[in-house]
């Protein structure tokens, strides 16, 4: 049997940006900003050792999927894979961190600004 789709309301974005915050320092990453949306989220993070991508990604949807899990209900709440983009510059950040990322309607987080919509 197929789980229906996603739709991540108020309610699960808040709880999967919480999720991550509480996972940063156990999994060894540094959060710079998180977007939501109903159909999909966003996590700019970075970490100072050799891991790459495709492991972080996993933990990332792991603490993701536990916390909501754990606060919901058990279910599959996220797609295979998921993006692998890295950023490339200061200058995509800065884009990333000013345009892309606060574009977003669901809930947000940033260091600067905490939670926001």
């Amino acid at each position: 049997m197929t789980e229906e789709i996603v739709n991540f309301s108020s309610e699960h974005q808040r709880c999967i940006i919480e999720s991550l915050i509480k996972s940063q320092t156990p999994q060894r990453f540094e959060l710079h900003y998180i977007a939501t949306d109903p159909t999909h989220i966003h996590a700019l993070l970075a970490w100072r050792d050799e891991r790459n991508v495709v492991p972080m990604r996993g933990l990332v949807n792991g603490s993701i999927s536990r916390g909501l899990n754990a606060a919901i209900k058990q279910r599959t709440w996220l797609s295979e894979g998921g993006s692998r983009k890295r950023v490339r510059d200061r200058e995509h950040f800065d884009y990333l961190m000013t345009v892309y990322l606060p574009k977003h309607s669901g809930w947000k987080w940033s260091l600067a600004k905490g939670f926001h919509r």
